[in-house]
């Protein structure tokens, strides 16, 4: 990375010709401005999408689900998002002809990564304690020194002596 791009690393640009209809938006749809600035303000920097429920928007807005649907409706209509479902939450694309932070000749290739907004109020109510718990894990088998027993009518031979370590 440059020093020109870790000074400019948080930086999110914004295309000049559509300031005037951002101006607009915002006396048509405050919210849909508001929802607008929250997803500009946490895209990714390779991607422009941020992953996010309606419920999360709403407790972040204060707005009811209807007045957050209307708003998100006019930012996909005006072609400000777009967005992809993904199981029941939404990950929302910013249109990157008007924001954007890596520089447009990166945008040559695809490059799908999301910033994930999660509130605790969506999670089960014991998610603090699962948190704490020990992960199963696959066990590693060194193929070297160590073979895998599989079948249970596999019969091993016994061990033999040199194989036990006295000391």
């Amino acid at each position: 990375m440059s020093t020109q791009d870790k000074e400019n690393f948080n930086f999110v640009q914004v295309s000049r010709s559509y300031l005037k209809q951002w101006r607009q938006l915002t006396s048509k749809n405050a919210l849909s401005s508001e929802i607008l600035m929250y997803l500009v303000e946490h895209m990714g920097r390779t991607s422009n999408a941020v992953i996010c429920s309606y419920a999360t928007l709403i407790e972040i807005t204060g707005y009811s689900r209807t007045s957050v649907a209307k708003a998100i409706k006019l930012l996909k209509t005006e072609n400000w998002i777009d967005t992809i479902k993904v199981g029941s939450a939404t990950a929302y694309g910013v249109n990157e002809r008007v924001f954007w932070q890596a520089g447009r000749n990166q945008r040559k290739y695809a490059i799908f990564s999301a910033t994930v907004v999660a509130s605790q109020s969506e999670q089960a109510s014991d998610f603090r304690e699962k948190a704490k718990e020990d992960l199963k894990h696959i066990p590693f088998i060194d193929h070297k020194k160590e073979r895998p027993y599989l079948d249970p009518q596999e019969q091993l031979p016994p061990p033999d002596q040199a194989d036990l370590d006295f000391n």
